[in-house]
């Protein structure tokens, strides 16, 4: 076999080494990167140049060669490989970081919105709670003051039901002590009759006794 052949047959080892599926890396750093036409500085030049952070499809890559064919839209060539990373560069990282901050400001922003109406719509409960407590403690006040005037006549006529009721014992008791005078009085009628009856007897006894008395003496004079 020729050295052409041999050429050809490397060839096709390193075409069947490489990717089985198409991988994609990122033009590292900022710089304009040139895809040249062939795996050298030689070829001319397909695209003027990728800027660092290009996305592209890696075809074919080789450890340790110094070109990888990629694709990028419509166009395949080949890159130094020197610039190609298997990570987004810094840059795309920052952007994407910033992307999530913004994002995560807005939710933020949002958050803190509706904690805003939270509090506003607490705060706003809480006013209402204190009327309509102040409303309920003004109508219980009300309500116990009916309660007492209420209360009030059931307190009178149980203070005139009393009343009646000692009135009634009064009017009892003064009868019987009317009774028990209008006795004494009888009694003291009955005493007094007695004692004029007994003075009349003493003083009828006496004058008998004083008159018979009299007529001894007389007697005796004779």
């Amino acid at each position: 076999m020729n050295c052409k052949g041999w050429l050809w047959a490397l060839l096709s080892l390193c075409l069947a080494s490489t990717s089985a599926q198409a991988a994609s890396g990122w033009i590292s750093d900022v710089l304009y990167v040139p895809m040249r036409a062939g795996a050298g500085g030689e070829y001319r030049i397909v695209h003027r140049g990728l800027k660092s952070g290009t996305k592209v499809e890696i075809l074919e890559q080789n450890e340790g060669e110094e070109w990888t064919k990629v694709r990028f839209g419509d166009i395949e060539g080949y890159v130094a490989a020197q610039y190609l990373s298997n990570q987004p560069t810094a840059v795309i990282t920052l952007g994407q970081v910033q992307q999530r901050l913004e994002k995560t400001q807005a939710e933020l922003a949002e958050v803190r919105e509706q904690l805003t109406a939270v509090t506003r719509e607490r705060n706003q409960l809480a006013t209402e709670n204190q009327t309509l407590t102040a409303s309920l403690a003004e109508r219980s006040s009300t309500l116990e003051r009916l309660e007492e005037v209420a209360a009030e006549p059931l307190r009178l006529d149980q203070a005139n039901r009393e009343l009646n009721e000692q009135l009634s014992q009064m009017r009892t008791r003064l009868d019987a002590m009317s009774a028990e005078n209008s006795m004494l009085r009888s009694d003291n009628r009955t005493s007094h009759w007695l004692v004029g009856a007994l003075i009349l007897a003493a003083g009828w006894l006496v004058g008998f006794l004083l008159r018979g008395r009299s007529g001894r003496n007389r007697g005796s004079w004779v």
